[in-house]
């Protein structure tokens, strides 16, 4: 971890006060009340999710052909379910349909317009696809084919403002906002939607509200957003413009348990990638841990690094130490089928 940065607070314009009651994730309006303890004995009566997530196929390999991947960030899924992942090592992002076959990639070593370097991140919002260009410390934007249009923001256009930024996950919010988590400041960066920086969410320290690694981050129908505190082992849900609403501590004192991304599933559950461990874990209404999940036919998981769930209930996993992407079927976990 490089030297923590006090970053200084703007000021949030009229504009955003608002927004600031708007519901956030319901599933964790009674988490708060969870004591470490209860959540410690909720662990111990974890179960598979063998009968409940059913896995159906997997794809991708180590390599730098098309469909093959190295050390990739991130997993994402586009309006046309089709696929976008950020293939770190091999400094491009890729997009694919749901059954892996490869549709296109973009991007190509370097710091100049358009090219990229260990890109750990990328969404696609209003037509257009974001991908965070880490080691060169900017977003950048491209159409749907994949062409560059714009720097969004960078360490160089935040200089006045900032003493360093290191972005490394990036969501947009129902309401219009941007946020970027900065790996050096521990901390979420909120943009408008034409790329102002309007305040900081966070800093370091294991408060309510603070970050320690702030991971991958996921956004509710409602506009809530959900943050993988990875150092701190928890989630962390906040509001649409960025006030702390409530935690859990998913990890329930295990060492080495790294929570690093979240997603939300169509059916209000949530699905946790512990790096460190190597699972997945199933989140149900009130923040419980419902099952995880730690191996694909008899493999297990080695780095599951990113989740997402598509509309259609399949929740894609991406393994960055195995270079694949694993597919299960969603269905039999909807909420109303809890028979705790």
């Amino acid at each position: 971890m490089t030297q923590h940065t006090r970053l200084a607070l703007t000021t949030v314009g009229a504009a955003l006060r608002p927004y600031a009651f708007l519901p956030v994730f319901w599933f964790l309006l009674a988490s708060c009340a969870g004591t470490l303890d209860q959540q410690a004995a909720r662990g111990a009566e974890r179960v598979g999710c063998v009968s409940e997530l059913r896995h159906l196929y997997s794809f991708g390999s180590s390599g730098t052909m098309p469909g093959q991947f190295r050390s990739p960030s991130s997993v994402r899924i586009d309006p046309f379910e089709n696929l976008l992942v950020a293939d770190t090592g091999n400094n491009r992002i890729q997009k694919l349909d749901a059954s892996g076959r490869f549709l296109m990639e973009f991007g190509a070593p370097g710091s100049s317009a358009g090219n990229l370097d260990k890109p750990t991140d990328c969404v696609e919002n209003g037509l257009r696809i974001y991908v965070v260009d880490s080691v060169n410390e900017r977003v950048l934007e491209y159409d749907t084919e994949g062409r560059f249009l714009s720097v969004c923001v960078s360490s160089e256009s935040l200089s006045d403002r900032f003493s360093s930024f290191e972005p490394r996950k990036i969501a947009f919010s129902q309401t219009g906002y941007v946020f970027v988590s900065d790996a050096d400041a521990d901390a979420l960066i909120v943009f408008s939607r034409f790329w102002d920086p309007l305040s900081v969410v966070g800093g370091f320290g294991a408060g309510d509200g603070r970050f320690r690694e702030p991971g991958g981050m996921a956004v509710d129908a409602r506009g809530g957003l959900l943050v993988c505190d990875t150092g701190n082992d928890r989630l962390q849900a906040l509001s649409s413009t960025g006030n702390f609403v409530g935690g859990i501590p998913v990890c329930s004192g295990e060492p080495g348990c790294e929570p690093v991304d979240v997603a939300v599933g169509p059916g209000g559950l949530v699905y946790v990638a512990d790096a460190g461990l190597g699972r997945i874990m199933v989140l149900a209404q009130d923040g419980s841990v419902r099952c995880e999940v730690g191996a694909v036919n008899g493999e297990r998981l080695l780095h599951p690094c990113s989740v997402a769930v598509s509309q259609k209930g399949l929740l894609y996993v991406l393994d960055g130490g195995s270079d694949e992407v694993h597919v299960f079927q969603t269905s039999g976990l909807a909420p109303e089928q809890d028979s705790r």
